[in-house]
């Protein structure tokens, strides 16, 4: 098994489930003081118990990467887990929504792991929710605050009801946090590529007692391959915001022309309107530098731009034919390639 997810559960619904005097008395309540006040009095009994059972998980499948998933009181139970692992070089990413924020919580050393696996972890929160507390101080991976609904109940509001999405599913956050999330996410995509291509390299020296030059080779361009495949994602998600603002700045562009002619008819009405155009000329205010210049100068700056992407392209797809070439050229790496 390569991958495992773990999965912590938020709170019961108070006076609908057995155990809900377990979760509220014994760990909300006791954790939500702690955090109000500032005063770490020791990990709640379902903190303890999260640690120990992700450690649990990740000795059994030693050879495993994990994601960690957790709403409400899971969050909070998925933040002390990743913070406490004793393997935490295999926590391969945590998704955490509508939790108190336990960083003030934590030990020195919890505090050191959390920041170094802060890249892995995508902390959502609606702040228009009254249980997502201690947020004004340092927290655990990246907050990224989600731009909600109004006029929502309590309850649909803690359980991701206010989350808004856009027409292609993409969760409605503000524009500077998306920069952090795609460029994390980037790093996880090489990391998982990297990890891959270190199973390949123990296979194939386990199978010949060390790396031919030719696997060597493979290898090296394939870890290039992975890095370069990463930053292009990254290349071509920034081209298509900037197209998006592009095409946005295009329409302010002859908007403010069409304004500008507006009030020149307003103020001008005695004036016919070629009139008008010559006094707005003789002001410096014409079409041509309000309108047709700056768009000229916005679609140079584009072409540029997406110049530069097409040429990172055509450098990942050499990659990616010297890859083919190497393994048309040697059909038992071939063959072991296709068996990992």
């Amino acid at each position: 098994m390569s991958n495992v997810t773990v999965i912590y559960r938020g709170s019961s619904e108070p006076f609908k489930e057995d155990d809900w005097l377990l979760d509220w008395l014994d760990n909300d309540i006791p954790i939500g003081q702690q955090i109000l006040t500032n005063e770490f009095t020791g990990p709640t009994p379902q903190l303890k118990s999260s640690a120990r059972t992700l450690d649990e998980q990740m000795w059994l499948y030693a050879n495993a990467y994990f994601d960690i998933y957790g709403h409400s009181l899971g969050s909070m139970n998925g933040q002390y887990a990743l913070a406490s692992s004793k393997y935490p070089e295999r926590i391969r990413g945590a998704y955490l929504y509508q939790g108190p924020n336990i960083y003030s919580l934590l030990t020195k050393e919890q505090k050191l792991q959390a920041d170094k696996l802060r890249d892995q972890v995508f902390n959502y929160v609606d702040f228009k929710d009254m249980i997502p507390i201690g947020y004004d101080l340092k927290g655990i991976g990246i907050i990224i605050p989600v731009n909600s609904k109004e006029d929502i109940g309590f309850v649909d509001r803690h359980m991701w009801g206010g989350y808004q999405y856009d027409s292609n599913g993409n969760l409605n956050v503000p524009e500077g946090k998306m920069i952090a999330i795609r460029t994390a996410q980037t790093k996880i995509f090489i990391k998982d590529q990297l990890n891959t291509l270190g199973k390949l390299a123990a296979k194939l020296k386990a199978s010949g007692g060390g790396l031919s030059s030719s696997e060597e080779i493979f290898l090296d361009s394939q870890c290039v391959l992975a890095i370069a495949n990463g930053v292009y994602q990254l290349v071509q998600q920034a081209i298509q915001d900037l197209s998006k603002e592009y095409d946005t700045q295009i329409t302010e562009i002859e908007e403010l022309w069409e304004d500008t002619l507006d009030i020149a008819r307003n103020v001008g009405a005695h004036l016919n309107e070629s009139e008008r155009i010559d006094a707005l000329s003789a002001g410096g205010c014409t079409k041509q530098t309000l309108v047709t210049q700056p768009i000229k100068d916005l679609k140079d700056k584009f072409s540029e731009i997406k110049s530069i992407g097409a040429d990172y392209v055509s450098l990942v797809d050499q990659i990616k034919a010297g890859v083919q070439e190497q393994l048309a050229a040697d059909q038992d790496l071939a063959r072991q390639v296709g068996n990992l």
